[in-house]
């Protein structure tokens, strides 16, 4: 008897630290917790209830008094193990199926089912004779009560390894470590009992395994998930600024091809070479700036961090231009109003030189002052943020004088050798003129243009490719990838298809084989994602994409020496003749996209 109440005092002394702990931590409001919490509950109930068994048991026959609360007490810890028990197995059910019981009708029946076989057992339980036993030294309960629970607990043992089983994929999920240490201890606990009764370790175990269950219990930081609540908030935030700039990026790509239509329809009707010329040179000049718009500012595939210029030094870019704002308002002494906006996508903090890249806005805008009496000038920041890397957009426009088509196409057409005869050396802090400020730009690994109309005003645009600083937004980023990793065990698939019919239909069929599917129409997407260590399972590349093949990017992804994903290639029934080749490059093997929906079969058995 002094060995199991000390083990008891013990379990008790652990189970209130763990309860203060838990119940002073904030926790996330799942099914999950729900039940722990009442295992808590019911745990504390029972170590403290068992104890009291123990007195009311040793002390049975000393009056009438100790025999009713030995009865009582006795019957209550019988009911409370019966309790605890199903309690666990109904958190081994949930976390198993809760998957396939997501709809509130199902969860209806299981619990009106689970109900129903609780009520029986209680009653049993409650009714059946129990006996006490008691020489001394030892203290134990038996009879037919506790020969009931017995049965029971060892069915919902075997019920919780039909559990697990049925569910192979999640063997090693942590959250059934609990389960596994359970059977082991039970196994123990009942061959102590059958060799001595009176150990009594039974209850402790229980508030072992609900101690265990607090460290394994899936429940994710709440601060981290109002920190990522704040961030969706952003997000949103984002998206609107995202769409205005898709929105007026649209709208600058739709005038220009308009006024090329016009164009092209009167040149057809133009007898004056002079005329024809303007013409051609109009439109030249409006090619040039949709070339720009579209493969410079807009072109995400062409986003790498193989392609920056990586300085050391960090900068804030909303101070950075917040600081251009403020300087540039006081220096304007006309009626000119001056409108500045920057999208939420801007990280907190990029990787550059943003003296440099001061210099050149200040340059920009001061030439725009010079060249606008009335009317406005607008500095505009937008960004496009992909793996690491942030396009900042930078577009300066005003409603001045404008500059002549000859003016224009002088300085778009600097090449590298007219530029490097352009000296900036001690320039810092000058104010320069819009060819230096393209040299400034190249010098910065950055895109400028500038589109203008005489009496009309003029825009510049300045495309910079800025490494993205880790900052505390990302590290969250982060911890939810990984939370996010082991809480789903589905195989995760990067598809590569230009065909966004086709990569539509792969996914669907990898859906249906429980995979986490991440499609891109761009095969640079898939090398940008492994170099930033986002994992997966297996890779599918369409064997010829519009930017690059296959075979590029399975020799990109193999420079990294750490990479061993199986990477399959699809390939079109005329190309079969060469599937062997493909093997020999190093794929991992080769789909038949006549079959896909067969071959796709075949492959996720195969990996």
């Amino acid at each position: 008897m002094i060995i199991g109440v000390s083990v008891i005092i013990c379990s008790l002394i652990y189970s209130i630290m763990l309860t203060i702990l838990y119940f002073t931590k904030r926790r996330i409001n799942n099914i999950e917790n729900k039940i722990y919490k009442l295992m808590v509950c019911m745990n504390i109930f029972g170590l403290f209830n068992e104890l009291i068994c123990c007195y009311f048991t040793f002390y049975e026959h000393v009056s009438i008094f100790h025999e009713i609360m030995c009865a009582v007490v006795n019957r209550i810890f019988i009911l409370y193990m019966l309790s605890w028990l199903f309690v666990f197995t109904c958190y081994v059910f949930f976390v198993t199926f809760k998957d396939k019981f997501s709809l509130k009708h199902s969860k209806k029946r299981i619990n009106a089912v689970l109900g129903i076989i609780y009520a029986v057992l209680f009653v049993l339980s409650f009714v059946l004779p129990l006996y006490y036993y008691s020489d001394g030294e030892y203290v134990y309960s038996y009879g037919p009560s506790a020969n009931l629970l017995m049965i029971f607990g060892g069915a919902t043992i075997l019920f919780d390894i039909w559990c697990v089983f049925k569910n192979k994929k999640n063997m090693k999920n942590r959250q059934y470590y609990p389960l596994y240490v359970l059977i082991v201890l039970m196994i123990i606990v009942l061959i102590i009992r059958n060799v001595n009764p009176g150990i009594i370790l039974i209850n402790s175990t229980f508030a072992f395994i609900t101690v265990l269950m607090y460290f394994t219990i899936e429940n994710p930081d709440v601060q981290m998930m109002e920190e990522l609540y704040r961030n969706k908030k952003l997000v949103e935030k984002s998206n609107q600024d995202t769409s205005n700039f898709l929105f007026r990026m649209t709208q600058d790509i739709k005038k220009p091809v308009k006024d090329i239509i016009e164009i092209s329809e009167k040149l057809q009707d133009y007898n004056d070479m002079k005329e024809i010329k303007e013409g051609i040179k109009y439109i030249n000049n409006t090619s040039n700036n949709l070339d720009y718009l579209i493969n410079d500012a807009l072109d995400v595939s062409s986003m790498t961090t193989k392609k920056l210029k990586i300085f050391d030094s960090r900068y804030n870019p909303v101070n950075i231009f917040k600081e251009i704002k403020y300087r540039f308002e006081k220096q304007i002494d006309k009626d000119v109003k001056f409108n500045f906006t920057i999208s939420n996508v801007i990280p907190s903090y990029l990787y550059g030189d943003s003296i440099k890249l001061k210099q050149a806005v200040n340059s920009v805008l001061t030439n725009a002052l010079k060249h606008t009496n009335t009317g406005e000038i607008n500095l505009d920041v937008s960004g496009i943020v992909k793996y690491g890397v942030c396009r900042l957009i930078i577009t300066i426009s005003d409603t001045g004088d404008g500059i002549s088509i000859e003016e224009v196409n002088n300085i778009l057409s600097l090449n590298s050798e007219e530029l490097s005869r352009i000296d900036l050396k001690n320039r810092d802090g000058d104010i320069l003129n819009l060819k230096e400020v393209k040299k400034l730009i190249s010098l910065l690994g950055g895109n400028f243009m500038v589109k203008s109309e005489e009496k009309s005003g003029t825009t510049i645009s300045i495309v910079l490719e800025q490494k993205i600083v880790e900052s505390k937004e990302t590290e969250i980023s982060k911890k939810l990838e990984s939370y996010e990793q082991s809480l789903y065990r589905n195989k995760r698939v990067m598809v590569v298809d230009d065909d966004a019919k086709e990569l539509a239909q792969i996914t669907t069929f990898l859906e249906n084989h429980d995979a986490s599917v991440s499609g891109s129409l761009f095969g640079r997407d898939a090398i940008e994602k492994i170099a930033s260590n986002i994992k997966y399972d297996l890779i599918l590349l369409d064997d010829e994409t519009s930017t690059y093949s296959a075979l590029e990017v399975l020799k990109e992804l193999k420079k990294n020496k750490k990479f061993n994903i199986p990477v399959v290639v699809m390939i079109n029934d005329n190309k079969e003749f060469i599937r062997l080749h493909y093997l020999q490059d190093g794929f991992a093997d080769c789909i038949m996209k006549s079959k896909l929906e067969s071959e796709i079969d075949r492959i996720m058995k195969r990996f």
